[in-house]
């Protein structure tokens, strides 16, 4: 579907006011998030330190070495999530009796009066287990059904894993979120006894559900303004766009329209009878076509004759091409097509190209032609081998390079038939000849070889060429030798 460039323009702007409004409420989700995130980070450490000190780390060292010794002696261990397993209950069974202990009973008052008063959600502490990788649950100061029983244990998050081995550093505040718990900020901070001894970890949960439950709600105010803004916005574009852009627009193309119609060599006035006074770009290209149009006639009549004489000057310029890239003695392309002709194949090989190669072919025995029977007949000899060349690499480009040699650029069919093709070369060789003086059949002899690519070894297109010609000389130096 088209659209009018008025509704474009109204359609950016609307889309401009959209994507800023989308920004403007990412980042300051964003910026909320984070901002939040610091702030129950630190404090949840703050709480974790307060419980730390709060508590009486005898104490907790006492109920501690309970639980962990039950918890060790135990052959049975189910995590604080595995409520659903049919051995939960037994299991939990083993610490029901410390849940009554007297000194259990104290640490717990202790952490619930902390948690009834602060922001945490749970407090509780735990023990790091480093041979088993877990953290055991010691005393939760949750009530009823919430409070996790002794001897049930968490295993350690991969990013918690540093800390195991220093139980000094606790566990700065981090941020999980399961089925189980939800969402939650969690912070720990070790629990000394009266001899400077680590005990547990004091540790306190955040829930972060309320807290985006707020974020949202703001973000959801802040999107409502900013959509009001974008409507209104939107609003004051397309009646802006239509009386200052559109319109206007609308009447340079009629005018257009009108020029077009308009039969050629006449006088025009479309656009000098245009009123357009919106002090901006579109007055200035009414002004712009008002002078087109008047150098437009006196520019038509030049334009034409300019045509004629171009179209000459280039038919003239192709024949010029054509013939600096032709040898002349035997019609195929000369050295300068060839050196060109290699710039393209290495620039081929440099993007990938692996199957190509180059076949070099020299006239033997070119210097006693000439002198037996005259350049007229070495010249036919050339040329009689251009054709033979010709003929058995039909589908690659052929090159008189020098003076009695010949290039083929072997591509595609030429290529994957290249040994088939230089025995046919041999052959069709023997029958080609010419009629000497005396009206004996003299044969003609040509050295052929070729190399191909090898990406492993050459680097550009030269390097075939110098094993084409290597190969060459090798065979003319075979043939030599035969003759004698």
């Amino acid at each position: 579907m088209k659209l009018s460039l008025g509704k474009k323009i109204v359609m950016l702007m609307i889309t401009v006011s959209l994507v800023l409004t989308v920004t403007c409420i990412c980042v300051s989700n964003a910026v909320i998030k984070n901002m939040m995130t610091n702030e129950y980070s630190i404090t949840a450490d703050s709480l974790a330190a307060t419980v730390a000190v709060s508590i009486d780390g005898d104490k907790a060292q006492i109920i501690t070495d309970k639980v962990m010794e039950r918890y060790r002696a135990s052959e049975l261990k189910l995590e604080s999530t595995q409520w659903e397993d049919p051995r939960y209950e037994e299991y939990c069974s083993q610490f029901y009796d410390l849940m009554e202990d007297e000194t259990f009973i104290e640490v717990q008052q202790e952490l619930r009066k902390i948690q009834d008063v602060c922001e945490a959600d749970c407090v509780y502490i735990i023990c790091p287990d480093v041979v088993g990788n877990e953290f055991v649950y010691i005393v939760d100061a949750a009530y009823d059904d919430d409070m996790v029983t002794p001897g049930c244990f968490d295993p350690v998050q991969e990013f918690n894993q540093k800390y195991m081995g220093h139980p000094e550093k606790g566990l700065p505040a981090y941020i999980t979120n399961t089925e189980e718990y939800g969402w939650l900020i969690t912070a720990s901070t070790p629990v000394y006894n009266s001899k400077g001894e680590i005990v547990c970890l004091a540790t306190v949960d955040i829930d972060m559900n309320e807290i985006v439950a707020k974020e949202n709600s703001f973000l959801m105010i802040l999107a409502a303004i900013l959509l009001s803004i974008t409507m209104v916005i939107s609003i004051f574009a397309i009646l802006y766009v239509r009386n200052k852009i559109v319109k206007p627009i609308n009447m340079l193309s009629e005018a257009a329209g009108q020029y077009s119609h308009n039969s050629v060599g006449s006088m025009h006035s479309e656009f000098s009878t245009l009123k357009i006074q919106t002090g901006d770009e579109l007055e200035i290209l009414l002004g712009s076509m008002v002078q087109m149009e008047k150098d437009i006639d006196r520019y038509i009549d030049s334009l034409t004759r300019t045509r004629a004489q171009l179209s000459s000057a280039r038919q003239q310029a192709d024949d010029m091409h054509e013939l600096a890239h032709m040898d002349s003695m035997t019609g195929i392309r000369n050295r300068l097509a060839y050196d060109k002709e290699i710039l393209s194949l290495d620039k081929e090989i440099q993007n990938g190209l692996e199957k190509c190669g180059i076949a070099m072919i020299d006239l033997n025995f070119l210097k006693n032609i000439n002198d037996n029977y005259g350049h007229e007949y070495g010249n036919t000899a050339l040329i009689l081998l251009s054709k033979l060349v010709c003929d058995v690499f039909a589908h690659s480009p052929v090159f008189r390079i020098g003076g009695d040699e010949f290039a083929v650029i072997l591509k595609n069919h030429d290529y994957e038939h290249i040994g088939d093709l230089a025995l046919e070369f041999e052959r069709k060789l023997k029958q080609t000849g010419f009629e000497g003086p005396e009206r004996n059949f003299e044969t003609i002899s040509a050295a052929l070889g070729y190399a191909l690519y090898d990406k492993d070894s050459d680097r550009c297109a030269d390097d075939v060429f110098k094993r084409a010609d290597k190969n060459m000389y090798h065979r003319k130096k075979t043939m030599k030798a035969e003759r004698r």
